[in-house]
């Protein structure tokens, strides 16, 4: 069983669920996406996860610009080094997938490789972005994944929920 946090838009879906894997002790690799917040335009880079996650902005990684003006997507780097980031994890004990949004409908071998990871055997936590959309409406339908829904009353007791579920879904 996966287990997937959806919610508002800032509501603390990514906190809780870091909290949790800090919390359990659980080890997890896979990716994670990160603002750099530096200067009037916001940019959105795809990171890897582990235990010693850093920050390591650069081009290949970025995936949104945000500013005056809007948002300027780059799926590509969703089919590059996301894609990447999903083969090589399944090393530690959960994959996390933080998060799944609407960029990623542009990257067919993204979504290909986060729905093959939902088909297997290692368990995946996560963060989809309570939006419609062919690809995460897929996500949250898959016949193996959980969503939870994190609301501004709740948030503060998902982390235990995790804990609890994640008890039961055999990831502890």
């Amino acid at each position: 069983m996966h287990l997937f946090l959806t919610g508002d838009i800032q509501v603390g879906k990514s906190t809780a669920l870091r909290r949790f894997l800090k919390d359990s002790g659980i080890s997890a690799d896979g990716f994670l996406t990160e603002f750099d917040s530096r200067g009037a335009v916001r940019r959105l880079y795809l990171k890897r996860f582990d235990t010693e996650a850093r920050r390591d902005y650069n081009d290949m990684r970025l995936v949104a610009e945000v500013g005056p003006g809007g948002m300027r997507p780059y799926p590509e780097a969703f089919d590059t080094f996301g894609v990447d980031c999903i083969a090589s994890a399944g090393k530690r004990r959960v994959i996390l997938m933080d998060e799944l949004g609407l960029i990623e409908e542009d990257s067919p071998l993204f979504k290909e490789a986060v729905l093959r990871r939902l088909d297997g055997g290692i368990p995946v936590v996560g963060v989809v972005k309570m939006r419609e959309s062919p690809f995460l409406d897929a996500v949250r339908a898959h016949p193996d994944v959980e969503a939870i829904t994190v609301t501004l009353e709740n948030r503060d007791g998902i982390p235990a929920l995790l804990a609890e579920r994640a008890g039961r879904c055999r990831v502890v």
